[in-house]
């Protein structure tokens, strides 16, 4: 089997979300995640790009990455457009800091000197991996070092409770070892059953069902 009929197969690579929520469930604003899809050199590009409404778990991933880099170290996004072409040609990636090995891709970036490209060794600036740690902790892998699962934030060092497969729930996020929604909870709770209710209606631990909860709370806040 050649590696695009994988990638058509693939769930990871289906449109799942929008962009609204491709912009909860990463943390980063609309109207900045407008900027990186848009333009002549989008820095994410959709499973289908005459239809740019729905977006990929591999989508989601590429944004997390990139906000990443954006809040923590500040790396401009000229580097990271010119990070992303030059891995996108050389390695034949559709979305290389979603598919790359990031701690492999940690250890150099991609700089523009005269129009060059070079790469720049660790010794010369943080390394990426060393920047982004936090957020590749938030991600499993398979053999191949492509995102599993990704546990998104609901604040800082927030525990990894909450997680978002494309196998599971259409990529919705669950409450971990479960196909319990976080929607569901949200719900429940909203229509006046308690916390402690919900928690013992599916056997759950009850900071589980609150993690549900935040999650939902915090998606509809942003």
């Amino acid at each position: 089997m050649n590696k695009l009929t994988t990638i058509q197969q693939d769930m990871r690579y289906a449109p799942l979300y929008t962009l609204a929520d491709i912009s909860r469930y990463a943390r980063v604003p609309l109207p900045t995640l407008k900027t990186w899809v848009g333009g002549m050199r989008p820095l994410i590009v959709p499973p289908e790009r005459e239809v740019a409404s729905l977006y990929s778990f591999m989508n989601l991933i590429e944004a997390h990455v990139i906000g990443a880099l954006r809040r923590k170290h500040r790396v401009p996004l000229s580097r990271i457009r010119t990070a992303i072409r030059f891995l996108s040609q050389t390695q034949r990636s559709q979305h290389p800091l979603a598919e790359m090995d990031l701690e492999l891709f940690g250890s150099k970036i991609i700089v523009d000197r005269g129009g060059r490209k070079l790469t720049a060794s660790a010794g010369g600036q943080m390394a990426l991996a060393e920047i982004i740690k936090p957020y590749l902790e938030r991600l499993e892998w398979d053999e191949r070092h492509l995102p599993t699962r990704f546990f998104p934030f609901t604040y800082d060092a927030c525990p990894k409770t909450i997680v978002m497969d494309p196998l599971v729930a259409f990529g919705r996020p669950v409450i971990r070892g479960t196909r319990i929604a976080t929607v569901t909870v949200f719900d429940r709770y909203s229509g006046g059953e308690s916390l402690r209710e919900i928690a013992k209606d599916y056997d759950l631990k009850l900071p589980e069902v609150e993690e549900a909860l935040r999650c939902e709370i915090e998606r509809r806040a942003a």
